[in-house]
């Protein structure tokens, strides 16, 4: 089955923007402040500690902590990190190429609220490529009994690459974007959110009416997660 673009309705008319501020004025409010956290402390330069500490708290607010490769991951009331060993293993796959690709960022000039859809297609596919290359490198870290890690290893991206990665759960594998390829739902968001843009002339990343969520993806996500089917 061919996925539809997340931003239009059924029928393929783009939903209006008022529809999108209240499907994500509604949305979990522990996603939303688990997400201004990772935006707020992701802006900092990245090092081992930022990472633990971005991805302890994306990966509790998804509920990855509650059993599996990380369970017992979390941050404490004092700040401190539990687990924070199972993510260190993490860090010291790919966080040398993690800290390039931030480098490379913030040295673009591109704004982080509008990144993904300031790059030109040669720069987005390179970007897409590498992040890819990082997801597969992560799999055998993050891959448990009942998942096949792509879960777990999107989630880590888009907790220190908030700008660009989706955060991808096991029923959007398979029922919303049909890939197992993350440059792949990386490319298709560029594309919805263009489309979208262009035909309501509204900009997705200010669609958050708290102003919680001011990345691209951040937003897009919650889209992606109302997709997902029911039962």
């Amino acid at each position: 089955m061919k996925p539809r673009n997340l931003l239009f309705n059924v029928t393929g008319s783009a939903m209006t923007p008022h529809q999108i501020r209240e499907t994500v004025k509604q949305f979990y409010p522990s996603y939303k402040a688990a997400t201004q956290e990772i935006i707020q402390h992701s802006s900092a330069a990245l090092d081992e500690a930022v990472f633990i500490r971005c991805t302890a708290r994306i990966l509790s607010s998804f509920g990855m902590t509650r059993a599996g490769f990380f369970h017992g991951v979390g941050v404490v009331e004092n700040g401190n990190v539990h687990g924070r060993e199972i993510l260190l293993r993490c860090w010291n796959e790919i966080g040398h190429d993690l800290i390039a690709i931030r480098k490379s960022m913030a040295n673009s000039g591109y704004p982080r609220d509008r990144y993904l859809l300031q790059l030109t297609e040669p720069e987005l596919n390179t970007l897409t490529a590498e992040i890819w290359l990082l997801t597969k490198r992560l799999l055998p870290l993050t891959m448990g009994k009942t998942s096949h890690g792509l879960v777990g290893a999107s989630k880590i991206l888009f907790a220190v690459l908030p700008e660009v990665v989706l955060p991808v759960d096991n029923i959007q594998w398979l029922k919303v974007f049909y890939t197992v390829d993350l440059g792949d739902v990386i490319n298709r968001m560029a594309s919805d959110i263009t489309a979208w843009e262009h035909i309501t002339q509204h900009r997705l990343n200010e669609m958050d009416p708290d102003g919680t969520l001011t990345t691209l993806p951040a937003v897009y996500n919650v889209m992606a997660m109302n997709a997902r089917p029911r039962g």
